[in-house]
């Protein structure tokens, strides 16, 4: 695949500029045949068909946020069935210096800034596995949360690669947020009402990888109790 990195983005954190880098899906590949006069047999050559700036991968800033609702401003991959943003790089205008946020392969599907915390952060939304197997890394997959600092240094995983990260809960009051996530408990490489809930807490002044708040006991002996009513 080729590497497509995506135009420059402003977000509003001192002189840091961030780019998308990854790949498309299907890139469209085009054949053209041109005969030579100078060789007996025609020459072939293969170009890539050039994609609008709407479809080459870049982050859509949203006024309005799609996935983390609590958030002033979210940043989206609005072409992910299309596009895979495998990494972010930072670049500071004022040192010439750049770096990525990640040492390893991810997908990020969006991210958003939250200044409200006393401690900031920016909370993004990751693939690692293609829980459906359609060859595709978006959002029909098990979403994973991480977060960085500002400046996407620390970027740290809060939930597990086999489970959908899909709302959190904030309390000013303790610096916390309860993560609420899917299980697909019936195995069917699908997210949906039917599965099981879980919750996990993390301390924003200390981001680390969410505490369940409710024991596998107590979630089995609720099992157990329920199935008497049935």
């Amino acid at each position: 695949m080729a590497l497509v990195i995506g135009n420059p983005v402003e977000y509003g954190i001192h002189d840091l500029l961030i780019f998308p880098i990854g790949a498309n899906y299907n890139p469209k590949i085009e054949e053209h045949t041109e005969t030579a006069e100078a060789f007996d047999s025609d020459k072939k050559y293969y170009s890539v068909q050039t994609l609008s700036d709407n479809n080459v991968g870049s982050f859509k800033v949203n006024e309005t946020s799609q996935w983390d609702y609590k958030a002033k401003k979210e940043y989206v991959n609005q072409n992910e069935e299309d596009f895979d943003i495998r990494n972010i790089l930072f670049y500071d205008k004022k040192s010439g210096g750049s770096y990525t946020l990640s040492v390893d392969t991810l997908h990020v599907l969006s991210f958003a800034i939250h200044n409200e915390f006393k401690h900031p952060l920016i909370f993004y939304r990751v693939v690692k596995m293609d829980i459906n197997k359609d060859k595709k890394y978006n959002s029909q997959d098990a979403v994973m949360l991480y977060v960085s600092e500002l400046d996407g240094k620390k970027f740290v995983q809060i939930t597990p690669p086999d489970e959908q990260f899909f709302d959190y809960f904030y309390y000013p009051e303790t610096q916390s947020i309860l993560i609420k996530t899917t299980v697909d408990i019936d195995k069917n490489s699908k997210f949906t009402e039917l599965d099981e809930t879980n919750f996990r807490e993390m301390r924003l002044a200390a981001p680390a990888f969410g505490r369940e708040i409710f024991t596998q006991s107590l979630k089995d002996s609720l099992k157990r109790e329920m199935s008497i009513f049935k």
